[in-house]
């Protein structure tokens, strides 16, 4: 099977979605399959075997907002990179005649529409949020196939398009997230004596992180607690200031960008793991993360969510922009060492059996197949 993942950000920056088309490719090239990552000009690359790497030249949303009545068009500037992108890869995507071309966002359907006119190749459209555009249920045909990150945004694909996707989660590695002793010089240096709860990733509005300033305020009224906050994002001043208002700036360390390879010694140190996203979080890789690590999470009831965190099984749920259900929840751990070591063993199983990279490959290579 002949195989492009296209991309234009796989090769120009770093996330979710990166990631994801990576370790697919890794894993589709481990099982035999010919695959091609198809991404904009740029220098990101994984030292992955058997996987071929294709880039293209593309005009940068950045570049197009500087353009007179586009600077909040962030839609249109969003699609109008994609489709310079596709312009530019056409000729190369025609010539290849791919079996499947799996894309990851809508912005990519009308790209499709083109490689498809002479070619007998197959598109598989990935769904990992919402990038809905004016006009693109008209090249939803494009796509023989779907396939979601969860059931909440196979609904949300649902809603808007009228078709089904396939259920393919993210995964994580269970070999570079693993339960492991605590490093006793890290927690000293990070947190002190204190127990330690731990968020890790971007610092925006709707990742939440505000509701967990709140519940610390609540939770250091009766223990010696503090909030360790890896990540990065335009939010975080609005948050340092946020911890100096509740009274506990001495108690949150904002310890910066923290990259997926170093991660795992921090969540080694948590005795819990939270995050409070209230929007946009159709997965949660930061909770399966810490399962694997063998922690206990406790996140919001919100979105994809629930479908990583099993409720009282793997951790807690709490409703969305409660910081008193947060607390309540982070409390009821943070008193019993018992239940975090059942919450975090049942994690560890739960991620074994559902969100390896290993797993998600074999959900996709089906995808493939039911459509060839």
């Amino acid at each position: 099977m002949k195989v492009a993942l296209y991309n234009l950000t796989t090769t120009t920056q770093y996330g979710g979605v990166e990631s994801f088309v990576w370790e697919i490719a890794r894993g589709l090239a481990a099982r035999g399959e010919d695959v091609t990552i198809v991404g904009g000009e740029g220098e990101i690359r994984r030292p992955y075997e058997n996987v071929r790497v294709a880039t293209f030249p593309f005009t940068s949303r950045d570049a197009l907002r500087k353009l007179p009545g586009l600077a909040k068009q962030y839609t249109l500037t969003k699609l109008a990179e994609r489709l310079t992108f596709g312009k530019n890869a056409r000729a190369f995507m025609r010539r290849e005649r791919f079996d499947v071309i799996h894309i990851q966002k809508p912005y990519d359907l009308p790209p499709a529409v083109w490689f498809k006119r002479n070619t007998k190749t197959r598109v598989v459209l990935g769904c990992h949020g919402t990038d809905f555009f004016p006009s693109d249920r008209r090249f939803v045909g494009a796509s023989e196939i779907a396939v979601s990150c969860s059931a909440f945004n196979a609904g949300q694909v649902r809603e808007h398009y009228g078709i089904s996707p396939r259920v393919v989660y993210n995964g994580i590695d269970p070999q570079q997230f693993f339960p492991q002793a605590p490093d006793p010089k890290l927690r000293n240096q990070v947190a002190g004596d204190a127990q330690t709860i731990l968020y890790a990733g971007r610092l925006v509005r709707w990742k939440g992180v505000q509701y967990l300033i709140d519940a610390l305020a609540l939770l250091a009224q009766m223990r010696n607690v503090r909030l360790l906050v890896a990540g990065e994002g335009e939010y975080r001043p609005i948050l340092e200031q946020r911890a100096r208002e509740r009274g506990v700036a001495d108690r949150v360390n904002f310890m910066g960008y923290i990259s997926s390879d170093a991660l795992a010694p921090f969540y080694a140190i948590a005795d819990v793991v939270a995050l409070a996203s209230y929007a946009n979080e159709t997965f949660s890789i930061m909770s399966a993360e810490a399962m694997a690590c063998g922690r206990p999470v406790v996140g919001s009831r919100f979105g994809g969510i629930p479908e990583v965190i099993a409720d009282r099984e793997t951790g807690f749920l709490a409703e969305p922009e409660n910081a008193a259900d947060f607390a309540a929840r982070i409390g009821e751990l943070l008193d019993n060492a018992t239940l975090r070591e059942r919450f975090g063993q049942c994690g560890r199983e739960r991620v074994l059996r559902l969100f390896t990279w290993d797993a998600v490959t074999e959900r996709v290579q089906d995808a493939y197949k039911a459509i060839l």
